[in-house]
């Protein structure tokens, strides 16, 4: 599994959960704390660009400003945020 950060430009609501829905009908384990940000676990094949590309096709998105990176290793991370918020990360190698 790979780890890859989606960000969307001023997202509404019908374009986030859209894609929350589809990372959750996949089965993929992601984090989505802030309104138009992800971190999704996709299998090894998947690259930023064929993410990408499976976004783009959700009717809900179409041709949004969507930004994607993949992490390769863990993942350090700070912020503010609730206990709750940091959890999932801390499972996918993140040193806090």
């Amino acid at each position: 599994m790979k780890n890859i950060a989606v960000c969307l430009n001023v997202g509404s609501p019908p374009k986030r959960n859209a894609i929350t829905s589809m990372f959750s009908d996949k089965k993929w384990a992601y984090w989505h704390w802030i309104d138009d940000f992800w971190i999704v676990q996709v299998p090894d094949e998947f690259t930023p660009r064929l993410l990408h590309t499976l976004i783009e096709s959700l009717p809900e998105v179409g041709t949004a400003t969507i930004l994607l990176f993949e992490f390769k290793g863990s993942i350090t991370y700070w912020g503010r945020a609730e206990e709750a918020a940091w959890d999932w990360l801390k499972h996918i190698g993140g040193s806090g």
